[in-house]
């Protein structure tokens, strides 16, 4: 039996939380996105998260019906990172994790009436049908997303706000949103990083959701018909330029973006 079950989103047609925060990293990559999607390049950051996420999400669900002892979160870690085979990691720095996790997050919440990756969807005025997977919500609302890296998180912004826009738009309260992260740094540890959802908060994600959506409408009106799409509104590039060798659309590999840094052989 899979402990980790996932839903194929390859074809979601929504507006998601990925698509949003895709356009904050590369608009030009967030454009690929709609016009030839390809998954991602597994890397070690990416798999550990993965690996996290899934070790997190059987303590979790165990903790919301009173079974913590039944949580078996290395073997979840162990089953999603053997979707990417060929990436190593560091066992060890993974169990510390999940060990940490119960030990000094797990206790400061109420996981009663938790759920583990719920879909939510709504269709909001503007930005049209909406889809999310937050990784946990509380009995109370509150949404969490469990994340890993190197540097510290801050609660709100585009990608909790989002979250929390779609759940209220389907009837759900949500006093608070933030992160539990896995900071790997030299000594890592478990950051809890929470804001109120507030009007401010709201106010910031709706108008990010809604430079994107305009830019994707105007984009599908312009390429109607046309037999081979051109980038005419979402044509910014990588905010960090590292990103660009381990995108999928890069040419380096094997992807068709035309602004993507080049070595001086290509």
């Amino acid at each position: 039996m899979s402990l980790v079950v996932r839903e194929d989103l390859s074809k979601r047609t929504a507006l998601s939380k990925s698509q949003l925060v895709s356009g904050e990293m590369c608009q030009t990559a967030a454009w690929w996105d709609i016009h030839e999607r390809r998954p991602l390049i597994a890397s070690e950051p990416l798999t550990f998260g993965s690996a996290i996420d899934a070790g997190c999400e059987q303590i979790v669900w165990h903790a919301a019906r009173g079974q913590e002892a039944g949580a078996k979160p290395m073997q979840a870690a162990l089953e999603a990172a053997a979707r990417d085979p060929g990436i190593e990691l560091d066992w060890d720095e993974v169990r510390e994790a999940l060990d940490s996790f119960r030990v000094d997050v797990a206790p400061q919440f109420d996981w009663a009436d938790a759920v583990v990756q719920p879909r939510i969807d709504a269709d909001i005025p503007g930005l049209g049908p909406c889809s999310g997977h937050p990784d946990i919500i509380l009995g109370d609302g509150t949404i969490l997303d469990v994340k890993t890296g190197k540097q510290a998180k801050v609660a709100g912004g585009l990608e909790l706000g989002f979250y929390a826009l779609i759940a209220e738009a389907s009837g759900l309260v949500v006093p608070r949103v933030g992160y539990l992260a896995w900071v790997r740094v030299k000594k890592p540890y478990w950051q809890i990083a929470l804001a109120d959802v507030t009007d401010e908060l709201r106010r910031f994600a709706m108008s990010r959701a809604l430079a994107f959506a305009r830019a994707r409408d105007l984009d599908a009106a312009v390429n109607a018909g046309e037999d081979v799409p051109v980038n005419y509104t979402l044509t910014g590039g990588p905010s960090r330029g590292w990103k660009c060798p381990t995108c999928a659309y890069s040419p380096a590999n094997g992807g068709p973006c035309e602004i993507a840094a080049r070595g001086e052989g290509e």
